[in-house]
């Protein structure tokens, strides 16, 4: 069988391809389900009484689910019965989607179960619990899917870049990150502000750890969109690390919020010097990102952390970070081994 290649992603051009306007349906509804998700975890957290399944939190996560479910259900199912062969019926990409709906509900009966026979968890074990995790792995195949049909209509259709096609991208990228950001809440620098606290030792090198997670983030999320599109929709850094630093905040009441809202003015830097990387230099833009994303949103959280709390490292410590996680970075960056076609 005849295939088109983006990247090292393959599409039958057989296949039907979606459109920017029903991804974008598909992204609104991932931000419903993301919502959700951090009330839920606000409940977690602030409502240590919680002791039931059934709650408006939960309500308004299983809602945002639904609506998803519904989005990613094809058209002509909604139109009536559809000729062809089964797989004609669903886009090019939205197949891992409605895997992702169906392994969602079933995460969700277990979840009930679990909850009614051990009780609810609080802290940590919420984001570890075995449920939770499969409604996670659920959740981004569901959010995903803007992402792989926007690289189906790019290998099949050859369409120019636009603002339209790229919203969908960027708000479902707004909310993998902001879900994943959510389930490594204990290890995030942008809560924590470790750089304030003078702890030798393991409080240290635990710091130090925060950043390299944070930083293997944000760069992996804006590399998956690189190797699927070619290229890096404008404000898709920004919408990265705003979807790493902020949301988190509603866990412990914005306490360090110059720590989360400085990084957002590196990312903006971030972004126009990719931008210009992409146009003179297109084949560099992953060690790019890699390396300039590190160096200027911890630069500038650090300012952050310095102007609200006061930086107790030491000039050695403090630096070496940025300059760790920037090399750290750029060997992501370094890693994929298959360019866009639009790039050979």
């Amino acid at each position: 069988m005849a295939t088109t290649t983006a990247s090292h992603v393959t599409f039958d051009p057989g296949r039907p391809v979606s459109t920017p306007r029903r991804d974008l349906v598909v992204a609104l509804a991932t931000l419903w389900l993301t919502s959700g998700l951090y009330l839920d975890g606000w409940a977690h957290s602030h409502v240590p009484e919680l002791e039931t399944f059934f709650t408006p939190w939960h309500g308004v996560l299983y809602s945002g689910y639904a609506a998803l479910a519904l989005a990613l259900v094809p058209a002509r199912l909604w139109r009536g019965r559809p000729d062809g062969p089964v797989r004609d019926w669903v886009p090019a990409g939205y197949g891992p989607g409605l895997l992702g709906a169906i392994l969602f509900a079933v995460g969700g009966a277990i979840d009930m179960t679990w909850h009614t026979l051990l009780g609810i968890e609080v802290g940590i074990e919420a984001l570890l619990s075995p449920p939770h995790l499969l409604l996670l792995t659920s959740g981004m195949l569901m959010i995903s899917t803007p992402v792989r049909a926007a690289a189906a209509r790019r290998a099949t259709t050859r369409r120019p870049a636009s603002f339209g096609g790229d919203l969908p991208v960027l708000l479902c990228m707004l909310s993998a990150v902001g879900i994943a950001a959510f389930f490594l809440d204990y290890l995030s620098p942008f809560i924590d502000a470790p750089a304030a606290f003078d702890g030798y030792g393991n409080g240290q090198a635990f710091g130090i750890a925060q950043y390299l997670t944070f930083t293997t983030l944000v760069v992996a999320a804006t590399l998956f969109v690189w190797t699927r599109l070619g290229r890096v929709p404008a404000g898709l850094l920004t919408l990265v690390v705003a979807a790493a630093s902020v949301p988190n905040g509603v866990f412990n009441d914005f306490e360090n919020l110059a720590s989360q809202l400085w990084p957002l003015a590196g990312a903006a830097i971030a972004d126009v010097a990719v931008q210009w990387v992409a146009v003179r230099r297109p084949q560099r833009v992953p060690v790019a990102v890699g390396a300039l994303t590190p160096l200027l949103i911890w630069t500038t959280h650090l300012i952050g952390v310095q102007a609200s709390l006061g930086v107790a490292w030491s000039e050695e410590l403090w630096a070496g970070v940025i300059v760790l996680t920037s090399l750290a970075g750029a060997v992501l960056g370094a890693l994929p081994a298959h360019r866009p076609a639009s790039l050979d």
